[in-house]
């Protein structure tokens, strides 16, 4: 009998239909339906659509990464109720916009009404701010499928279900999510890099358009961003935005110019801003002006009580003494020139009311010009 050859003897035996191949074991329909991760990773998923473009500056992007960990913390204290009359109230915003209303407080003069182009690209989470007070990874039955569907590039097709789309500073390399806020704290718990996005390019004021200043107003300390040496906004929450400008290019915090109005106007120009905007500055040139035309208003000049806008005459004691001096008058010239009353009568009332104009048309008394009408 010949003996088997080499090649044949290689071949392992095959197993019949009925039994698993020795060392083989098939994973059962409860592992394939677990949503918890196997000791093995999975390959992390292969996208087509390409990166978001953001600045290449290493410090920066570490500010912007530090300051979306910080808005993801604060949804998390936020969320547990532990910061509950704590916040700046220009952060509320309305109901459903507060995320917008953090962008514009802590990124001053970031807006959206002046857009570039929209792609499909994918934004790396760890730029990308977003709001996570509602729901998160605990919240979802199967978080796993929940991950792959919202982080697939499909999200970024126009009219797609369940699209994001990403409003992106890119100069900044900052993003905030203006549909689809509240997956990017799920996605991010949940280790994506990347969520996939409808996303729109916005401008943002070059560094050496910003300054910083530090003032000390009512014994507390503020501090103000100014735009191209007009545009004023004041910080509520310096610790933020101080050092993501700084990282940007922004200088340091300044003191503020003595050329420029004192704090204590642009503070009562800021209080007085009108109730319920979201966005509160103060125009240094117009604040300039009215300045300088409140000043001008304390200067003493002389003006006639006609000129006066808050005089208000006493006009019964007016009246009276139109009527009551001249028959007064009347009465002493009849005793005092019996031959020649209306000759006297005549003499007495044009010298009364020569006497009364004069005394409201010549300016004969000194007054702050501001009171004049």
């Amino acid at each position: 009998m010949s003996q088997p050859t080499t090649a044949a003897a290689a071949v392992p035996p095959v197993a019949d239909a009925g039994t698993e191949a020795p060392g083989v074991a098939m994973p059962t329909v409860e592992a394939l339906m677990d949503e918890t991760p196997g000791e093995a990773d999975a390959p992390p998923p292969r996208y087509r659509l390409p990166p978001a473009a953001v600045p290449p500056d290493i410090k920066l992007q570490a500010a912007v990464a530090r300051l979306v960990a910080q808005k993801e913390r604060i949804d998390q204290l936020v969320r547990e109720g532990l910061l509950d009359g704590l916040l700046p109230a220009d952060w509320n915003g309305a109901p459903g916009n507060e995320l917008r209303a953090f962008v514009a407080a802590v990124v001053p003069f970031a807006s959206d009404s002046v857009r570039g182009e929209t792609v499909a690209a994918r934004v790396p989470l760890k730029y990308l701010l977003g709001q996570s007070q509602r729901w998160g990874k605990g919240d979802v039955a199967e978080p796993n499928s929940l991950a792959a569907y919202l982080a697939s590039d499909e999200r970024a097709s126009a009219g797609a279900t369940d699209a994001a789309e990403v409003m992106l500073l890119g100069p900044l390399g900052l993003g905030w999510t203006q549909v689809g806020r509240a997956r990017v704290g799920f996605l991010r718990a949940m280790g994506v890099d990347s969520l996939a996005a409808r996303v729109t390019a916005l401008p943002y004021p070059a560094p050496e358009q910003l300054a910083l200043y530090q003032v000390q107003v009512a014994g507390r300390t503020q501090v103000w961003c100014v735009l191209d040496n007009r545009k004023l906004r004041a910080l509520s929450a310096p610790s933020l935005t101080v050092p993501l400008l700084t990282a940007y290019g922004v200088a340091a915090p300044q003191a503020w110019p003595a050329s420029w109005p004192a704090p204590v106007e642009v503070e009562a120009e800021l209080a007085g801003a009108a109730p319920g905007r979201t966005v509160v500055q103060v125009d240094l040139v117009r604040l300039v002006d009215k300045v300088r035309r409140s000043q001008a208003g304390e200067a003493w000049t002389s003006a006639s009580l006609m000129q006066l806008h808050t005089w208000v005459p006493r006009w019964r004691f007016f009246l009276a003494s139109f009527i009551g001096l001249p028959v007064a008058l009347l009465m002493i010239a009849a005793l005092a020139l019996p031959g020649r009353v209306e000759a006297a009568a005549v003499a007495a009332a044009l010298g009364f009311a020569g006497g009364a104009i004069a005394a409201l048309a010549a300016p004969w008394v000194y007054i702050r010009r501001k009171y004049l009408s």
